[in-house]
């Protein structure tokens, strides 16, 4: 009689064991399953990292030396004294070229959250190296709008203008320099994962 008794519970006890163990298998796949996915994103996010900064930093190592013979076209306008015309300075001003940069990779790692699951000193590295291109490119396209207003374009304030231009082109080289090494550190902070 004390069998039939325990036959049912004892079933009853198994079956719930496994059903347990089943819903903590199905809760361990899901997690693997999470983490495998995770790493991809990561991985993919590095990769996209690594190709947009290389890209960037081309760009701006491409075009900081045209703006470096600008800034000396300036500069000896400035040293030698040699008058010119406000045709010629637009001339000059034109030809600086704005370099294109890329934040695409940054924009999506933050909406993938592929940021929250990377390490901090490389989120760190790469937040500082795309804050300091918005800056540059910000700084860059305002700057030269102001130079290049109806009030510096005057014969009275031309002289003015082309020594704030100078000194303009100047900064942009260095903010170039800047950038590209910043560039330079967080690529290499990028191929240690």
């Amino acid at each position: 009689m004390s069998d039939s008794k325990f036959g049912p519970l004892s079933t009853a006890l198994f079956e719930s064991v496994l059903i347990v163990l089943s819903i903590l298998l199905a809760l361990w796949l899901d997690q693997r399953q999470d983490d495998s996915e995770s790493l991809e994103l990561v991985d993919r996010s590095i990769s996209n990292f690594i190709n947009e900064l290389t890209r960037n930093r081309a760009r701006v190592e491409d075009i900081s030396i045209y703006h470096q013979a600008v800034g000396q076209i300036l500069e000896n306008r400035n040293n030698d004294e040699v008058t010119t015309t406000i045709v010629e300075f637009r001339n000059i001003m034109d030809s600086m070229q704005s370099v294109v940069l890329t934040s695409s990779a940054w924009e999506t790692a933050v909406a993938t959250g592929a940021l929250g699951r990377m390490d901090y000193s490389l989120v760190s590295a790469l937040s500082l190296t795309y804050n300091t291109q918005l800056r540059f490119d910000a700084n860059y396209n305002s700057t030269l709008q102001s130079l290049l207003s109806p009030n510096n374009m005057t014969e009275q304030n031309l002289d003015v203008t082309v020594y704030n231009a100078s000194r303009f082109v100047a900064d942009i080289s260095n903010s170039e320099s800047q950038l590209s090494a910043y560039y330079a550190q967080t690529l290499e902070l990028l191929a240690e994962y």
